[in-house]
C-alpha cells in the first residue's frame, strides 16, 4: 500500500485521503464555474470594489484549465498522495492570488479562498508538510502583494492584510493537520478494537461450537437465541432457526426451564426427551437481570454423566480394595507360616492333615489375590521399546520354564517370524505372555481332561491392510464355553477354584497401556489369544 510521510510519523494512505482530495478537486471546478459565470453576466463590479473584468476572466480560465488537468491525476491517484497535494496547493495558491492581484488585491476578500485548500490538503498530510503548505501560501500571498506595490503607489499598511492572512493559514494548517491525525489514530485504534472483538466473536463460537456439553440460550419468551452443535446432537432436533420455539421444538426442556424459573435455587433433575430418545442434564442460569433477561442453558448427557460418576465411584473403590488388600497381607502370612508349622508336627491325624491342607491351599490362593490386587493399584505407565519378538519370546520361555520345573511346557515358537519387531514395555509383554500360558496350562488341562499334554503354539503374522503386526498365542486344551467368552477379561470372573479371576483382566490392561489390543478368538479346538500390537512409528 502506497505510504506518505507526515512528519515524524509514516502513516499509510487510506481511501479517505483520496477521496478528500478528489472532493477538493470538484470543489476547485465548482468555484471556478461560478466565478466565470458571475464575471460573464456582468456581476464582478457589483461583488468588487475594483476589477479588471478581462484579466480576472482569463485568469478564471487559466485557473479551470488547471483544474481540469489535476482531475485525471486525482482518479487515475499517479503520481503519489503527498506529490499530488502539494501540486494542488500550489496550483490552489497560484490561481487564487492571480485572482486576488486582478481583483486588485487582499481587500476584494478572495484571499480567504485559499483556506479551503489549505484545509483539505493538510488534512492528508503530517504536520510538517502541513507546515510547509502554509508556508507556500504565505510566500503567494506576500508575493502577490509586493508584485501589486511595485507596480503602484500604494502605502506599506496593506501588508498587514497579507500577514493576517499568513497567521490564519499557519494556524489553519496546523490545526488540520492534528485534527486529521487525531482522526486517524482514532479510527485506526477503532479499526483495531473492532478487529479484536471479530477475533475473539469468531474464537468464542469456535469454543462453544466444538464443546462437549450443549449450549443453548434463550430469550424471557423461550425462543433460541444461540445453539451450539452438541446441543443439536443431545436434543436430536437439528440445528433451530434463530428465533423458533423451545416450547414448539423441546418440550420437555421447556417445561424445566418453567420449573427452574418458578425455584431459582432447586437443582433441575434430568429431562427425558422424545425427540432424541436420550435424557440430558439440564443447568440454567440467568444472563442479566429483570424478566426480560436471556437464560443459559447447559446441557449433559445425563447417561454419561452417571458413568463418570460410575468410574469414580470404580476408581475409589480400587484405591480402597488395594488398602485392604495391603492389610490382609501380614495376618495371611502370620497364618500361612502357622499352617505350615502345624504341617511339620509328626503327630497328626488323617483330618487334621486334611484340614491343614485346605489352610495351606487356601491362603495361597487369597495370597495370589492380594498380589494381583496390588499389582492392579500400582500399576506404572508403559515404557514401551522397540522388542524383536523371536529372541526375547526365547527368553521368556526359558524363564517360564524355570519357574515351573515339574510341568511339562510344551511352547512351540516356529510360527514366529525371526525379524518381526514391535513396539511394546518389555516387563509387561513379559507378564501378559506368562498369564496367558498359565491359563493355558491350568485351565487347558482341566477342559482336556488330562487324556493329552497341553500344547502352546505362538504364531505371528502382519495385518497389511492395518499396518499392524500381531502375536497369536493358541492351544490344544477343551476351549471356552460359548456363554463364558464374553466374561473372560472381567475382573474376578473365572470358572477354577484355584484361580483369582484377574489374570486376563491384567493382561488386557496392560495391552491397553501399551496402545495394543489383546482378542480371544475363535478357535477350534483349544482357545486362541490374539495380542495386536501399535503400529510401528506411532
Amino acid at each position: 500500500m502506497e505510504r506518505a510521510v507526515g512528519g515524524a510519523n509514516v502513516e499509510e494512505v487510506t481511501p479517505e485521503d483520496w477521496r478528500l482530495l478528489r472532493t477538493l478537486s470538484y470543489y476547485r471546478l465548482l468555484l471556478v464555474v461560478g466565478l466565470a459565470i458571475l464575471c460573464a453576466k456582468g456581476y464582478g463590479p457589483f461583488m468588487f470594489e475594483r476589477i479588471d473584468r478581462i484579466a480576472f476572466y482569463r485568469a478564471t480560465l487559466a485557473y479551470g484549465i488547471a483544474a481540469l488537468l489535476l482531475l485525471p491525476a486525482v482518479w487515475y491517484r499517479k503520481p503519489g498522495l503527498v506529490t499530488q497535494s502539494l501540486l494542488h496547493f500550489f496550483v490552489d495558491g497560484a490561481g487564487i492570488c492571480l485572482l486576488v492581484y486582478n481583483a486588485h488585491g487582499l481587500a476584494s476578500g478572495l484571499g480567504v479562498l485559499l483556506l479551503t485548500p489549505a484545509v483539505g490538503c493538510s488534512s492528508v498530510l503530517g504536520t510538517r508538510m502541513a507546515l510547509l503548505l502554509a508556508s507556500i501560501g504565505t510566500l503567494f500571498v506576500f508575493g502577490e502583494e509586493i508584485f501589486r506595490l511595485s507596480e503602484s503607489d500604494l502605502p506599506l499598511s496593506n501588508m498587514s492584510g497579507a500577514g493576517l492572512l499568513g497567521l490564519i493559514l499557519f494556524g489553519t494548517t496546523i490545526a488540520a493537520s492534528t485534527v486529521a491525525q487525531r482522526a486517524r489514530r482514532s479510527e485506526a485504534l477503532a479499526a483495531q478494537v473492532g478487529s479484536d472483538f471479530a477475533s475473539l466473536s469468531q474464537l468464542n463460537d469456535r469454543i462453544i461450537d466444538n464443546m462437549g456439553t450443549g449450549v443453548l440460550v434463550v430469550d424471557a419468551d423461550q425462543r433460541v437465541r444461540l445453539l451450539n452443535a452438541a446441543a443439536q446432537r443431545l436434543l436430536g432436533t437439528g440445528p433451530l432457526a434463530e428465533g423458533s420455539s423451545l416450547v414448539e421444538q423441546v418440550p420437555e426442556l421447556a417445561a424445566a426451564l418453567q420449573n427452574w424459573q418458578r425455584h431459582p435455587g432447586r437443582e433441575a433433575a434430568p429431562v427425558a426427551l422424545w425427540s432424541s430418545t436420550a435424557e440430558v442434564a439440564p443447568r440454567f442460569m440467568s444472563l442479566g437481570g429483570g424478566p426480560a433477561a436471556q437464560v443459559l442453558i447447559l446441557l449433559d448427557d445425563a447417561v454419561r454423566l452417571r458413568e463418570q460418576a460410575q468410574q469414580m465411584k470404580l476408581a475409589a473403590l480400587g484405591r480402597l480394595s488395594a488398602s485392604i488388600a495391603h492389610e490382609i497381607r501380614n495376618p495371611l502370612s502370620a497364618i500361612h507360616h502357622a499352617g505350615q508349622l502345624l504341617a511339620e508336627s509328626p503327630r497328626q491325624d488323617p483330618e487334621e492333615r486334611r484340614l491343614l491342607d485346605m489352610i495351606q491351599r487356601h491362603t495361597t490362593r487369597i495370597d495370589k489375590i492380594v498380589s494381583d490386587v496390588l499389582n492392579l493399584s500400582r500399576r506404572e505407565a508403559a515404557t514401551p521399546s522397540t522388542i524383536t519378538l523371536r529372541p526375547f519370546l526365547e527368553r521368556t520361555v526359558a524363564i517360564y520354564r524355570e519357574g515351573h520345573p515339574k510341568r511339562a511346557c510344551h511352547i512351540d515358537l516356529d510360527g514366529v517370524a525371526a525379524d518381526l519387531t514391535v513396539r511394546f514395555d518389555p516387563n509387561h509383554l513379559q507378564q501378559i505372555l506368562l498369564n496367558l500360558w498359565d491359563n493355558s496350562f491350568e485351565h487347558g488341562a482341566a477342559g482336556a481332561g488330562g487324556r493329552e499334554a497341553v500344547r502352546i503354539t505362538l504364531s505371528s503374522g502382519h495385518q497389511a491392510a492395518l499396518g499392524h503386526s500381531f502375536l497369536d498365542v493358541a492351544d490344544n486344551g477343551g476351549g471356552i464355553a460359548a456363554e463364558m467368552r464374553d466374561r473372560v477379561f472381567e475382573p474376578f470372573f473365572t470358572t477354577a477354584h484355584k484361580g483369582t479371576g484377574l489374570g486376563l483382566y491384567l493382561a488386557r490392561e496392560m495391552c491397553e497401556y501399551n496402545q495394543a489390543r489383546l482378542l480371544l478368538l475363535h478357535s477350534e479346538p483349544g482357545v486362541c489369544f490374539r495380542l495386536i500390537f501399535q503400529e510401528q512409528g506411532t
